[in-house]
């Protein structure tokens, strides 16, 4: 056959099996199953490309589509249409006499002889014979299963010399004519799902514009094992647009609001192969995605919600298991095919919400486990956990759930923080056992990332206050629960606590420190109501000020924290494992680190902790270093570095890790998830990446917040650096003047005037703003930013500003700062000329993992160094990496004046690589290439002749198989 480029994305491994099958002389049957939406017209299509091309005569047949609608059982009618339409191309003598002989026989409904009477066999054979005389004839028929009895034409066909292909769905009801054609056929080809990435270029081609990374990864979360079948993900895009949940945001389609789960479209093939099984059927499908998931243990209690027989509930559940709708996992767990279905079948079961769904379920259970035991404790304390309130516990449950929580923690950590939280809410909130059980939740939560766990403990404060020693524990649950939602608690109580002023650090408020404003104006303060309880609902930011508390104190140390879950009950708190913790032991896992230390931490215990977070949250890098030392901590050492360089840019994930320890966990979603993403992503020079978190943090719900304003000063710099100076302004002014952020703003600044052009402004900036932040205490970061504006200075040949700015870093302290040693030694081996100087700096900043100063590094080095193309190269490969154009402009400038090749040698194959990667990544965006030439500086020449030889060395046959073989790992990239 004929080897013609088929439009059909992604097959070439079914187009090479059916070119083989169909090689052969003579007749053939094959037939094409796949399910719904996989491309089976798609690719029948392209086998008609393909088979015209080779000089065969196609007559597709399209079945199910016409008229006759189920009064057409054999296809006599659909095949008398198809050939009337191809009446002239066909122009055989006879094809006439033939054709009417069928169109009188097409009501025929005898059954004789395998339900054809000799008349219709003998006229179908006729009218194949007369069609095929000449040439051959190739029948294409879609659909197959739309008619009851399809085998005796496709067969007759086949008798007659044809090639016939068939395409029939998957999973659609088997009746006998079905069977038989399966039976019959030469051969049955399942059509697989596509490959990812080919699955994810069409989604890119069919956006119309430049789609944000953010959207491609809630795709793939949510359709799961779907996201192969072209048409559930195109129907998904396409539900998306039109319930406005894709909105254009700085030239890019994004998802409006990231959080939200994105659904399958109501008329997706699933939703009604379950709607086609039945009204119980259908419930069951609600109550699974409602519960996410169910357990067989609860099957009886759930039909009795349902008001359904067991029997049928367990028949529609395995009904919906082989129809593909739900799966059962090895534990016998029956869940949704994948999220985006969940969230739409949840969505239809209005008549509850899965709180209540759970509720209702915990009481069955309960009454049934009281009744006579049998019911797994486990399956029933998560019904509980996830019932909320409306389930009544009593005070042996409550133990129960409390005794499992603490046998938990280790192995099972999300399962704990859920019985915890449902044990909480039953516990009196003056009692010793709700601040222990608090002190056990806010652990839990830290390593688990559940914080919206902690919403309804501080609603609970609010409403009924808490006991004086827990206010210190609620306070640290709100700052915990409003860092990683950004959304200010709704209960005036709670914002007060959030208005207290962080511990020794003057007046500062963490509401005015994270989302720039008090949050509960003119706060009051309230006596306690009376000795033992602090008063919640209308309390002040002093709220325990009496009775021994301390106004304005902030959360406690971890150290205590952990320790009092066993203080409160005796005075030593028991390890998940067994152990004791005395009650100035260190956090560890669970209630605490028996050695002492922070988990993840040997070198500085418990004590402390709060203090150095509340001194990184504040950026105070003298207190960071005295606390650090004073627990037992190292200075220098990379992690207080590493601990400096995080406040720097509020990158709060980090700065948390980095205090309380492998307890942590780093969000993945979230205020403070994305704006990791951000600060990981600029580091490592994946701008993409970098700037999809940049784009979700904008389009989230939450507030503006301290991480907000900071990653909006990132993107100035990384738009700046790839000649968006527009977009770049933009963002500078979009983002907030605190001086909690001066010295990043200064430094955003400075790099933007550079890109600009105008190095002299740049360091003027520079020097103009270091004395005064210096004077001011800011020196987190200053000695980097004083760094960019000497590298500047250097480039720009200005000598006098760049010996000036070394005089600046000079007079910052030095011998316990990693960072400023580093800056200190550039800055001398840049203005001094000394290349080894500036080796040992630029050693310094590759092993601190900071890419983009260690590019724009190399390029100033590169102005004197002896041999000047190693650092050109590694300035070259990074700048095309980040996609940097403005910074790939100063490396030719740089280039031509020290009179060397451009970047060729050894690591050229390197620098080729993150050319080449940038070039695809930008034809994903939908840049033509044109476009790509202009934004890359290259010539559209360049750009087409490194296609030429991307295409050559990978074997894809266009710009959209190159960016889509990208998106999955499949073209290596560049190694850092």
């Amino acid at each position: 056959m004929a080897r013609t480029r088929a439009a059909v994305r992604g097959r070439d491994q079914e187009l090479t099996a059916l070119r083989t099958a169909l090689a052969p002389d003579g007749g053939r049957l094959i037939v094409l199953t796949g399910p719904a939406g996989i491309g089976r017209t798609a690719l029948l299509d392209s086998v008609a490309r393909l088979l015209a091309a080779d000089g065969a005569r196609v007559l597709p047949l399209r079945l199910g589509t016409g008229p006759d609608g189920g009064g057409d059982p054999y296809a006599l009618a659909a095949l008398v249409r198809a050939v009337r339409e191809r009446f002239e191309q066909l122009q055989e003598s006879g094809l006439s006499e033939a054709l009417s002989a069928v169109a009188q026989l097409r009501d025929a409904r005898g059954r004789e002889r395998g339900g054809w009477t000799p008349a219709v066999v003998a006229a179908l054979d006729g009218l194949f014979e007369t069609v095929g005389r000449r040439e051959r004839v190739a029948l294409l028929v879609d659909d197959a299963h739309a008619v009851a009895e399809p085998a005796p034409v496709l067969s007759a066909a086949r008798r007659a010399g044809c090639l016939v292909v068939a395409t029939c769905e998957e999973g659609a009801e088997r009746g006998p004519g079905l069977a038989e054609l399966l039976t019959d056929a030469d051969r049955v080809m399942t059509i697989g799902p596509l490959a990812d990435d080919v699955a994810l270029s069409l989604v890119r081609r069919a956006a119309g514009a430049r789609l944000d990374e953010s959207v491609v990864t809630a795709l793939r979360t949510a359709l799961g094992p779907l996201l192969g079948n072209p048409g559930t993900v195109l129907g998904t895009l396409d539900a998306l647009r039109r319930s406005g949940r894709l909105v254009t945001f700085e030239g890019r389609l994004c998802l409006s609001d990231p959080a939200e789960p994105v659904a399958l479209p109501a008329d997706h093939p699933l939703l009604r192969r379950a709607s086609a099984l039945g009204g119980t059927a259908v419930r069951l499908l609600g109550a699974v995605a409602l519960l996410d998931g169910l357990d067989l243990d609860a099957l009886p209690p759930l039909a009795d919600i349902l008001e359904a027989d067991p029997v049928d509930c367990g028949r529609g559940l395995d009904l919906l298991i082989e129809a593909g709708v739900l799966t059962a996992g090895p534990d016998g767990r029956i869940s949704c095919r994948c999220p985006a279905l969940a969230a739409t079948a949840a969505g239809r079961f209005r008549a509850r919400r899965g709180t209540a769904l759970h509720a209702a379920l915990a009481e069955r259970l309960l009454a049934g486990h009281r009744r006579s035991g049998g019911v797994d404790p486990v399956v029933l304390a998560d019904h509980v956990a996830r019932g909320g309130a409306a389930v009544t516990l009593d005070d042996d449950t409550v133990r129960q759930l409390l005794t499992m929580g603490a046998a938990a923690e280790q192995e099972e950590p999300e399962r704990a923080t859920l019985w915890y939280a449902a044990a909480l809410r039953r516990l009196p909130p003056t009692g010793p056992e709700h601040a222990r059980t608090l002190c056990r939740l806010l652990l839990l939560v830290v390593r688990t990332g559940r914080y919206e766990l902690l919403r309804e403990p501080l609603t609970r404060y609010a409403e009924h206050g808490c006991a004086e020693e827990s206010v210190d524990e609620i306070r640290l649950a709100a700052i915990l629960l409003a860092l990683h939602s950004g959304v200010p608690p709704a209960e005036r109580a709670v914002r007060e606590l959030l208005d207290a002023p962080f511990p020794g650090r003057g007046p500062t408020a963490f509401s005015e420190w994270w989302f720039d404003r008090r949050l509960a104006p003119d706060p009051r303060r309230h006596p306690a109501t009376d000795g033992d309880t602090v008063a919640g609902a209308g309390a002040g930011a002093g709220a325990g000020a009496g009775a021994g508390t301390r106004a304005g104190v902030g959360p406690r140390e971890w150290a205590e924290v952990t320790a009092e879950a066993g203080a409160l009950t005796g005075g030593e708190a028991e390890t998940p494992a067994g152990g004791k913790a005395s009650a100035g032991g260190g956090a560890g896992d669970g209630a605490g680190a028996r050695d002492g230390t922070a988990a993840g931490d040997g070198a500085r215990g418990g004590a402390g902790r709060s203090d150095l977070l509340s001194a990184a949250l504040c950026g105070d890098v003298a207190a960071c270093e005295r606390v650090w030392r004073s627990s037992g901590g190292a200075a220098p050492s990379p992690e207080l570095d590493r601990l400096r360089q995080a406040a720097l840019v509020a990158d709060m994930a980090d700065v948390a890790r980095l205090v309380i320890g492998a307890d942590y966990r780093v969000p993945e979603t979230g205020v403070l998830g994305a704006y990791h993403r951000v600060v990981r992503g600029y580091a490592d020079a994946d701008w993409t990446r970098a700037m999809s978190a940049v784009r979700e943090l904008e389009l989230s719900p939450a507030e503006d917040t301290l991480a907000r304003h900071a990653a909006r000063l990132l993107a100035v710099d990384m738009c700046a650096a790839r000649g968006e100076f527009g977009q770049a302004s933009r963002w500078l002014t979009a983002a907030t003047r605190a001086p909690r952020l001066a010295v990043l703003r200064t430094w955003a600044r400075v790099g933007l005037a550079a890109r600009k052009g105008d190095d002299g402004q740049a360091v003027r900036v520079a020097l103009l703003a270091g004395p005064r932040l210096r004077r001011a205490g800011l020196r987190t970061g200053l000695s980097i930013l004083l760094s960019r504006a000497l590298r500047i200075a250097v480039l720009g040949d200005d000598h006098e500003g760049a010996a000036e700015l070394l005089a600046e870093i000079e007079l910052l302290p030095h011998e316990h700062h990693v960072d400023a040693q580093e800056s200190l030694l550039l800055a001398r081996g840049l203005v001094h000329r000394d290349p080894e100087c500036a080796r040992e700096a630029t050693d310094l900043i590759r092993e601190r993992g900071d890419l983009p100063a260690l590019m724009e590094s190399c390029l100033a080095v590169a102005r004197f160094a002896p041999d000047p193309r190693p650092w050109l190269r590694e300035a070259h490969a990074l700048a095309t990496r980040c996609g940097a154009a403005a910074l790939l402009e100063r490396v030719r400038e740089v280039t031509r004046e020290r009179g060397v090749p451009a970047p060729r040698a050894r690591g050229r194959r390197d620098a080729l690589a993150v050319t080449e990667q940038r070039i695809i990544e930008l034809i994903g965006e939908g840049l033509t290439n044109r476009q790509i030439a202009l934004r890359l500086r290259l010539s559209e020449k360049t750009v087409e002749n490194y296609l030429t030889r991307l295409f050559a060395r990978t074997g894809c046959r266009s710009r959209v198989e190159l960016a889509a073989a990208s998106l999955t790992g499949r073209l290596a990239r560049t190694p850092t």
